[in-house]
């Protein structure tokens, strides 16, 4: 019996007659070949997956540690703590984002100990009330206003003096989503501190 083979290989001879058992025993050393070389690939590609999965790890990590140096740095106001940075405090503040209606960043808050506030947001000059939630919020209202219709509650994390206030929705249970996601931040009136860039 005769075979042809064309494997793109150099053969002594392209008409080359052989016995079954000769091209069985060649078909087997081709395959032991070609099982070889997948091995080392997927070998080579196993230790790639691997490396990458490790510098994940790694990069992973990093950004916790990353992420647990800022909540070290930012401190939670809670309970009585939180009550007295506000309690009997002007704070001097500003928004993140500009007020259209005012036309400005900026407000003052007057907290008083009986839980009344005094506001003033540019022109606007509002009486409101305020109370701690839950041990870790801040809550206001303003019963008179046209404006501030609403409960608006926030948790108030400190940095070097300067008080960032974050909403429920700007919160995980480990803390803000982000540390720029803050909707106000201000200073007691009179403590010399700012917050990054001067407010007040």
């Amino acid at each position: 019996m005769s075979c042809f083979l064309d494997f793109g290989i150099s053969i002594s001879s392209l008409d080359l007659q052989c016995t079954i058992a000769a091209c069985l025993a060649f078909l087997y050393t081709y395959a032991m070949h070609i099982l070889k070389y997948s091995l080392i690939f997927l070998l080579m590609l196993g230790l790639a997956f691997v490396s990458t999965q490790a510098s994940a790890r790694d990069g992973a990590k990093e950004s916790a540690q990353e992420k647990a140096k800022e909540n070290n740095d930012h401190v939670q106001m809670k309970d009585d703590a939180l009550r007295t940075v506000f309690s009997n405090t002007v704070m001097v503040g500003e928004y993140r984002t500009y007020r259209d209606i005012t036309k400005t960043f900026t407000y003052r808050e007057f907290h008083t100990v009986d839980g009344t506030t005094d506001y003033k947001e540019g022109r606007k000059h509002e009486d409101g009330l305020w109370k701690i939630i839950g041990g870790d919020k801040i809550c206001y209202k303003y019963p008179n206003s046209d404006y501030y219709t609403h409960t608006y509650c926030f948790f108030v994390y400190e940095f070097e003096g300067c008080y960032y206030k974050f909403t429920p929705s700007n919160m995980t249970l480990r803390g803000p989503r982000s540390w720029n996601s803050w909707s106000s931040r201000a200073v007691r009136e009179g403590s010399g501190h700012s917050c990054a860039a001067a407010v007040g």
